[in-house]
């Protein structure tokens, strides 16, 4: 999304206290995919997890909690390993109970209006300050910390927030805080038509950025840094929770996220596509014998974050000929082999899409009037209106979601019906989110348009990196894209038709391994091409 200046804490407490990582990619470029992977140390395609769940009153038989119970992943997660050797285990974050002495997870989700499963116990949270989902699993986190006093086991501790997710609501104490802040205007936010006519034909026609989706861009952008702001809170209160105990010098803690985002990047908004801003995450680490303060080129990812725990913990993995990942363990105890040789840790990575959107339960992402049947444009007659009150305008209230196309006039023609979601009471986040970004001059129709998250297709992708190279092959069904990263960052000159044909085909050949690879055969070592680079010569 940005840098981590926005989170003090996380540089003070983490980045400079252990390993920043700077090519740490997610397989899957979504919530519960990525989530299953974390858990599992496998890529989406083996957790069979692909979409996500039946939450929010939505049915998705390849996503979410209940797909990952059907496919036995909960009994071969590295926190059930862990449980299983003894260790006191607790997960604050979306629910995911078997493996867990303690849970303490999400229901219904959202930064205010949401239900908690505790232990089992539902609990109601509202709409007043302290009911701010940061601050209640944060709070919890603590509690799980100090109880670790009353207990002689080790405990391993998953803790996830609702935040930056949208509506991205900033806690109180942040709402303004990085006021004016803009998206950097990188080659790729409102890519030029030089740049997307390169691209697979069903990016060639959307619609450039316009001022009025640019403000309402820059505004979430703004909101996700504040809304982090109270993630910072929880780092700050989980290392003093656990100096008081004398514990944080024995502890190694990980920080991360699911996915990235974008926001007019590719002249798209959201999550789920190959490129950077969704597929490469920001992670940190820090423990006993980590090294401090460096930052590390090595080409790790989700995957291999179960496999890590068990290393560092010590525990025999039962499970670890199913496991898709490498652990970063001969990284986190500085062994001067690894960290001087990226190229022996992996120099390649899968990333992954392997369903149509249609399959996916992607559609919750922002309001879109109901159009008139026939309707030539979605906005017709539907001029945003000032709060008054506190009372709503009547084309915020009277809306349905719907599953997002690339414009208006194609999101006006679909179903009303299409992508329901759960009850408008219950939206207090969009509520808010939507009143704080009207109250700041931002269009009901720039906030429209700029939700424009659906990708329609399935892709592979391999993302590689070695001393020598760093390139990103996508597969669609009706074409491919290759971007030289070392050159082109930014992933606006598709170079598939002009690169050398060895390194074209070695990559091709390599990806087509890793769409049904398990275990070992994920484990990408060498790329011959990649690494004697062609392009270089």
């Amino acid at each position: 999304m940005g840098g981590d200046w926005w989170q003090p804490g996380l540089r003070k407490h983490l980045a400079d206290e252990g390993l920043n990582f700077t090519n740490y990619i997610t397989n899957f470029a979504v919530c519960c995919p990525s989530r299953a992977t974390i858990l599992a140390g496998q890529c989406a395609h083996n957790t069979g997890v692909v979409g996500l769940g039946g939450d929010r009153g939505m049915l998705n038989p390849l996503g979410g909690f209940q797909r990952f119970v059907d496919m036995g992943l909960e009994e071969r997660t590295g926190a059930y390993v862990l449980q299983q050797s003894g260790y006191r285990t607790g997960l604050t974050a979306w629910h995911v109970p078997k493996g867990w002495d303690r849970w303490f997870a999400f229901g219904e989700i959202d930064y205010y209006n949401y239900t908690i499963s505790d232990h089992g116990a539902n609990k109601w949270f509202g709409t007043e300050p302290e009911d701010y989902s940061t601050d209640v699993l944060t709070a919890e986190a603590v509690r799980f910390i100090e109880q670790a006093r009353e207990d002689d086991r080790p405990f391993f501790l998953y803790l996830a927030p609702y935040a930056c997710h949208r509506p991205h609501i900033p806690a109180p104490r942040h709402i303004g805080k990085y006021k004016g802040l803009r998206i950097p205007r990188v080659p790729s936010w409102n890519a030029s038509e030089q740049h997307t006519r390169q691209k697979v034909s069903f990016m060639r026609d959307l619609p450039p950025v316009d001022h009025e989706t640019a403000d309402a861009l820059d505004f979430e952008y703004q909101t996700r840094a504040e809304t982090l702001l109270a993630v910072d809170d929880m780092i700050e209160a989980v290392i003093n929770a656990l100096r008081q105990l004398g514990e944080l010098d024995n502890t190694y803690i990980f920080y991360t996220a699911d996915n990235g985002y974008k926001l007019g990047h590719h002249r798209l908004s959201g999550k789920i596509t190959a490129y950077e801003n969704d597929i490469r995450l920001p992670f940190f680490a820090r423990g006993p014998g980590v090294p401090r303060g460096l930052v590390l080129p090595h080409l790790v990812g989700n995957v291999d974050l179960a496999p890590t725990w068990l290393d560092v913990a010590g525990v025999k993995d039962p499970y670890a000929a199913q496991r898709d990942g490498i652990s970063l363990g001969p990284l986190l105890r500085g062994e001067t082999a690894a960290l001087e040789a990226p190229d022996t840790h992996r120099v390649g990575i899968l990333i992954e899409k392997p369903v149509t959107t249609a399959f996916l339960d992607m559609h919750v992402s922002i309001l879109v009037p109901e159009a008139r049947p026939g309707a030539p444009d979605l906005f017709e007659g539907r001029r945003p209106r000032r709060l008054a009150n506190g009372s709503w305008p009547q084309q915020v209230l009277d809306f349905e979601f719907q599953s997002r196309h690339f414009n208006e006039r194609a999101a006006a023609r679909l179903s009303d019906k299409s992508a329901w979601y759960y009850g408008y009471e219950k939206e207090a986040g969009f509520k808010k989110y939507i009143e704080l970004a009207l109250e700041n001059g931002i269009s009901l129709e720039g906030l429209i348009k700029g939700s424009n998250e659906e990708f329609p297709v399935a892709y592979y992708g391999l993302r590689t990196y070695s001393k020598s190279g760093a390139y990103k092959l996508i597969q669609y069904p009706n074409g491919y894209e290759l971007y030289d990263l070392m050159t082109d960052p930014h992933e606006v000159h598709n170079i598939y038709s002009t690169a050398p044909r060895e390194l074209v085909t070695e990559l091709e050949t390599t990806l087509a391994g890793l769409k049904d690879c398990k275990g070992p055969s994920c484990r990408v070592r060498s790329i011959n091409a990649v690494s004697t680079n062609p392009l270089r010569r």
